[in-house]
C-alpha cells in the first residue's frame, strides 16, 4: 500500500511534490496515527486510538498501559503478531514514547518508536 507522508500530523512536501510511503514505513505510519489519537476522537472511526485516560494520572499502570497499546496494535490488519511493547514516561512533560516490535502478515518484523502526548 501506498500513502501520503505524515510528520507530526502534517504533509511532508519536499520540491513542491508531495512524499508518498509504502511497504514497512506504511505500516508504521499508520500505527502511529492509531497510537497518537484518543480513542473516541475520530468521529469517522470511533474505535480507532488509544484510551490516553490509561496513561494519565500519578501512577498509571504500566500492564494496563501495555495492553491499550497491544489492543490498538493488533488493530492494524497487517500486523500478525505483538512481539514487544516498552513504555517509557516523561510525567512532567505528559509525554510518553511507545517502543513496540510487530511480525507482519507477510513475516516481516518491524520496529518502530512513537512520542505520544497523552
Amino acid at each position: 500500500m501506498k500513502t501520503l507522508k505524515l510528520e507530526n500530523g502534517d504533509l511532508v512536501m519536499e520540491d513542491g511534490e508531495l512524499q508518498m510511503v509504502s511497504n514497512s514505513e506504511e505500516i508504521c505510519q499508520s500505527i502511529a496515527a492509531e497510537l497518537g489519537t484518543n480513542k473516541g476522537e475520530w468521529f469517522l472511526d470511533p474505535d480507532m486510538g488509544i484510551r490516553f485516560e490509561r496513561f494519565n494520572g500519578k501512577n498509571p499502570s504500566p500492564e494496563e498501559m501495555a495492553d491499550e497499546i497491544r489492543e490498538a496494535l493488533h488493530r492494524e490488519p497487517r500486523v500478525d503478531t505483538v512481539e514487544d511493547v516498552i513504555v517509557k514516561q516523561d510525567k512532567v512533560k505528559r509525554q510518553q514514547t511507545i517502543e513496540f516490535v510487530v511480525t507482519t502478515t507477510r513475516g516481516n518484523q518491524l520496529r518502530s518508536e512513537v512520542s505520544v502526548d497523552a
